[in-house]
């Protein structure tokens, strides 16, 4: 593993998204309003792109331009097997009605049913892309993981990109929105199932990105499927509560992730190119 590399991608990720997520963050200390909200928005969808722009930076210094076609081409591996597919539909919902059966047993009432949200759900999917899978997944997947691969297992190397994963997004615990504690008063349970939750999901996608032979593009599909939700655009009363219910699903994302690790999953299959 190029240490120089790593250390560079990790700096070049942090400084790009810490500052413009703190520059977004002063424009709302002077009041939270449209025009306010609007400059942090702005901020905030720049910032997501910090973990690609600092792969497509380093692996360009670092490894040269054909390297870097390379990595662009991990974007476009769709040949993988069906069932893999399968995860990154089924996964998210399984982990999301799980919390839903949760809040209703032990929160409160779920709402009526709306079978006619799936009219929403490419909607939802097409804005999710640009939330966060395309300004991630690139650089985590694409360019971390396989440096780690190169020292450590792929279990260890998926939990400290999950480690990395929970220090970045920091300073949106502070922001209306970006990760499941913003908005909320900062306490220690919500922000320890969070970390337990990144931890699990880096598990479960390094698992489907190399038995889909270094796919970024399963690893951009997933946690587009993660990130939407879908399970919740059914439940429309639960949209002011929807964190609770995410928070919620992380018993199921455990669970999975338990069984992957007790089963060996990760380690009886090829590492990536």
């Amino acid at each position: 593993m190029s240490k120089k590399k790593t250390c560079t991608y990790l700096l070049i990720t942090l400084i790009w998204s810490w500052t413009l997520w703190i520059i977004g963050l002063n424009h709302l200390s002077e009041g939270i309003n449209q025009e306010s909200i609007g400059k942090f928005i702005t901020y905030f969808f720049a910032g997501v792109y910090g973990p690609t722009i600092s792969g497509i930076i380093t692996t360009l210094f670092f490894d040269g331009f054909s390297n870097f076609l390379a990595l662009l081409k991990k974007l476009f591996i769709w040949e993988t097997s069906f069932k893999n597919y399968l995860y990154v539909i089924f996964l998210p919902v399984l982990f999301v009605l799980i919390g839903v059966g949760l809040y209703s047993l032990f929160i409160g009432p779920i709402g009526a049913f709306d079978e006619m949200a799936f009219l929403t759900i490419p909607t939802i999917l097409w804005a999710g892309l640009f939330a966060g899978p395309l300004g991630e997944e690139l650089g985590w997947r694409g360019v971390l993981l396989p440096e780690f691969q190169k020292r450590f297992s792929n279990l260890k190397s998926a939990i400290l990109i999950g480690v990395i994963w929970f220090i970045w997004h920091i300073p949106l615990f502070w922001a209306p929105f970006g990760t499941l504690v913003s908005g909320e008063p900062i306490t220690l349970v919500p922000i320890l199932t969070y970390f337990v939750m990144l931890i699990c999901l880096s598990v479960i996608i390094t698992w489907l990105v190399v038995n889909s032979k270094g796919s970024v593009l399963i690893a951009i599909l997933f946690h587009l499927s993660i990130n939407a939700g879908i399970v919740l655009l059914f439940f429309p009363e639960l949209s002011m509560d929807f964190k609770k219910v995410h928070l919620l699903s992380s018993i199921g994302i455990l669970t999975f992730t338990i069984y992957l690790v007790v089963n060996n999953k990760l380690e009886t299959t090829t590492n990536l190119p």
